[in-house]
């Protein structure tokens, strides 16, 4: 049995994101993984149901207390941020592997992964847009926004991209299709930005300023259900600040986000790094 305790020193610096990746790392090398949180901060229950969900390795999906933790070929244990990383690896027999997203690492770690470089390489995690996005159902709390149609993927579809309404609709629809995942901001009385903003393919149409749009706007949305459309209480100037600050602070979720961690920690983890942690 192997134990690899994932520990940051703070709050958002990515020992999630690195607990998954590790996770998928080691199941797609072969291993028998488990992938448990540990309790003991305000994240610990979001992480853990995120944990339940994944199919390459099994969880019990709920914060455990260190003594309560299951055994199994590989286990990787996700410390709540700010623990005595160090003591808590000796307690538990874990090889400790540190995040540092900028504001330092806790110490005596096995290894030490820095997140959101400028550029990925050894033990380094480059800056993903992916991983730093937020979901619709996060911009609609964070934006105080009204949600008038919802997309069948709904609050959970993730957004990468906030684009601001171009003037007209002819440089709107060739603009608009340059983002994948994307949200689009624009005045609820631009019908014809909400129309391209429909038309290539939006996850996400915030409409600003309060007033109601037009019912033929959400006849077309209702009806392709593949745009979530919400109208914002405030000008889009001040829509576009209230979603901006939610990139890279938010907790790590879906699908998605799964795939690209597993793929980042992967080449930044060789087979020699990854063996370090299992002997």
């Amino acid at each position: 049995m192997a134990r690899i305790l994932v520990a940051a020193s703070t709050p958002g610096a990515g020992a999630t994101t690195v607990a998954v990746g590790l996770a998928h790392r080691l199941a797609y090398a072969g291993h028998d993984v488990r992938i448990e949180r540990l309790s003991g901060d305000g994240r610990a229950a979001v992480d853990a149901a995120v944990f339940a969900t994944l199919d390459f390795c099994s969880s019990s999906g709920t914060p455990l207390d260190a003594g309560a933790l299951p055994d199994g070929a590989v286990v990787v244990i996700e410390a709540p941020a700010g623990a005595d990383a160090a003591a808590l690896a000796s307690r538990l027999g874990a090889k400790l592997v540190a995040v540092d997203g900028g504001s330092g690492a806790p110490s005596g770690a096995v290894l030490t992964i820095t997140n959101r470089a400028r550029k990925g390489g050894s033990r380094t995690l480059p800056e993903d847009r992916l991983l730093a996005a937020p979901t619709v159902g996060q911009i609609t709390e964070s934006a105080r926004a009204r949600v008038l149609v919802r997309s069948q993927e709904g609050d959970r579809a993730v957004i990468e991209h906030v684009v601001i309404g171009a003037i007209s609709h002819d440089s709107a629809d060739t603009y608009f299709a340059r983002f994948p995942r994307k949200a689009v901001v624009c005045r609820a009385e631009k019908t014809d930005l909400g129309l391209a903003a429909l038309l290539t393919g939006a996850e996400l149409l915030v409409l600003s300023g309060g007033n109601d749009p037009s019912p033929y706007l959400l006849d077309r949305a209702g009806a392709n259900r593949t745009t979530t459309v919400l109208l914002a209480p405030e000008g889009t100037v001040e829509t576009v600040r209230d979603i901006e600050g939610l990139y890279g602070t938010v907790p790590f979720s879906h699908a998605s986000k799964v795939e690209r961690a597993g793929e980042l920690v992967a080449a930044a983890l060789d087979d020699a790094a990854l063996a370090s942690l299992l002997a």
